[in-house]
């Protein structure tokens, strides 16, 4: 039985399955085909004609492949994957082409907008790899929110100012849009969005139980501040300020003040993220226990 065994564990390779789901799958494609086996040994086939029908009547390994992944995930793996490299390619060429546009003479808010929204998908294709239930998925959608908040305030200037005098900033245009501004390192700006961020990491752990999802917004926005360095730094690389204008970029001097202030935020998110993790594998821990006494 080698022989089934080997064929099951290519048709499991390369699905991102758990161990679990693997073993039940496993578990089920098995007894089908040992009952398959069984069936042709009583008909007279020796033991490897047996195996060899049997496997043959099951189907090719990327068929199955296929199935399983379909029916686990509800979409074909390759087309996640697909969108996923899609998505992170057109990233790469939309910075490119940005760059490309602003030597002769064309930037604008699009340009700078469009490697965001295709990053953002190509994140959201891999998670999908590591979701099942449909109420993940839907809590997928939500990590966006804030940070698209801050966009439409830095290019498009949608939403107003109503933080106040005191601080001196409009709220998502300053917190969620990490790719611009230096606000001179000033701790408290990154601990109200950080505070932002715990709670849309809290209210998507109530939803959906799912710890690694809920620090899923601290990801995001490590990964927002790493692209906006990464774009603003290459536009600023390959021209001069006067030939570099952007909606929301205040100059090459105070992009380069703030990106300590960007290594700074990006440091605290992961922090926070980790603790998060750890304060949620408590909580398992203890209310796990306490269902246990209840029993």
């Amino acid at each position: 039985m080698e022989v089934i065994e080997r064929y099951l564990d290519q048709v499991l390779r390369y699905t991102f399955l758990s161990k679990r789901e693997k073993s039940e799958w496993r578990e089920e494609m098995a007894a089908h085909l040992h009952s398959s086996t069984d069936h042709y040994r009583n008909q007279g086939y020796s033991e490897e004609q047996a195996i060899e029908r049997s496997i043959q009547q099951f189907g090719s390994i990327s068929e199955l492949r296929r199935t399983v992944t379909q029916e686990t995930y509800g979409f074909n793996m390759r087309t996640i994957l697909g969108c996923a490299l899609a998505s992170f390619i057109l990233f790469i060429v939309s910075v490119v082409g940005g760059l490309v546009a602003n030597q002769y003479g064309v930037h604008n808010r699009y340009i700078e907008i469009m490697p965001i929204v295709l990053i953002t998908v190509s994140a959201l294709s891999i998670c999908i790899i590591f979701t099942r239930k449909r109420v993940d998925r839907l809590c997928l959608l939500s990590l966006p929110l804030l940070f698209a908040l801050g966009y439409l305030q830095a290019y498009f200037q949608i939403l107003v100012d109503f933080w106040g005098e005191g601080l001196s900033f409009t709220m998502f245009e300053k917190l969620f849009f990490s790719g611009s501004y230096d606000i001179s390192g000033r701790i408290e700006v990154m601990l109200i969005g950080d505070l932002f961020l715990f709670t849309q990491a809290i209210i998507i752990f109530a939803i959906s139980k799912n710890r690694y999802m809920s620090i899923l917004p601290f990801v995001f926005s490590t990964m927002y501040t790493l692209v906006h360095m990464m774009m603003f730094t290459l536009y600023y690389a390959f021209f001069t300020s006067k030939q570099f204008s952007s909606s929301v970029t205040q100059g090459y001097g105070v992009f380069l003040d703030g990106n300590m202030q960007r290594l700074m935020e990006m440091g605290l998110n992961l922090v926070i993220g980790a603790l998060v993790l750890v304060l949620l594998m408590l909580w398992g821990k203890w209310s796990g226990k306490r269902k246990l006494n209840f029993a």
